[in-house]
């Protein structure tokens, strides 16, 4: 069986400002195998890691990333002098390193973000999720490679069967609604389970537990060393 892995939230947001530079790095200096990022496309088409479709939360500016140039975006302080990043800049930091989650928070992006992927030759080490769950099956048109996986913050009584349709490889539940019938299912459906967001040790425990193929947290650290405590306690 393979090892349960930790994916970053929003690189290491718990630990530095969310979807930054700055938090990727930290993700990549514990040694996390894998980061999630959210994306949404700029007023003149760059592709930003962002989590909102504002950068009202987040920055000390105000206004919608649709509606604001990469120039605009660049001049918002992020969090401890932290810029917005462009995708490929992350893209550019993780290659051969770390693999990316990347979700999709608008659509119509598909293909620009595909194209960034594979120009570098990361298409086995990109996993894209969403919410909005039409847009994968766009992704998959555009490059079958490439894995995808569907995000869910509600329970659904044909989860499996449903993800099996979209063609996605991956299912990203809510931690809460995670249960063994649904983990035993996708398994037979050789689908993979990455809860969200879980960033409670004994949460991670009776998850990993269950058997989860991976957890996404904001504190990598924490998830690190559960995943290393687990794995001694099975041998």
């Amino acid at each position: 069986m393979q090892e349960p892995i930790i994916i970053g939230h929003r690189g290491a947001a718990g630990l530095a400002p969310e979807n930054t530079l700055l938090s990727f790095h930290t993700a990549l200096n514990l040694g996390v195998p894998m980061i999630e990022l959210d994306i949404h496309e700029t007023l003149d088409g760059h592709l930003v890691c962002i989590h909102d479709g504002s950068v009202d939360r987040t920055t000390n500016g105000v206004g919608n990333v649709a509606e604001l140039t990469l120039q605009e975006l660049r001049l918002f302080d992020a969090g401890m002098g932290e810029k917005i990043p462009l995708l490929h800049e992350v893209l550019d930091m993780a290659r051969n390193r770390m693999k990316v989650n990347i979700e999709l928070k608008t659509i119509g992006v598909e293909k620009s973000m595909i194209d960034l992927v594979v120009s570098r030759k990361m298409i086995n080490d990109v996993m894209v999720s969403s919410f909005f769950h039409a847009t994968l099956l766009t992704t998959k048109e555009i490059n079958s490679g490439i894995s995808t996986a569907v995000l869910f913050d509600k329970p659904k009584s044909d989860l499996v069967s449903y993800t099996i349709e979209l063609g996605s490889d991956a299912i990203n539940p809510r931690f809460s609604f995670v249960s063994n019938v649904i983990i035993e299912d996708a398994h037979r459906n050789h689908l993979k389970i990455y809860p969200w967001t879980v960033n409670d040790r004994s949460q991670m425990l009776e998850l990993l537990t269950m058997g989860v193929d991976g957890i996404i947290t904001d504190y990598p650290n924490l998830g690190l060393d559960v995943v290393k405590d687990f794995s001694n306690s099975r041998f």
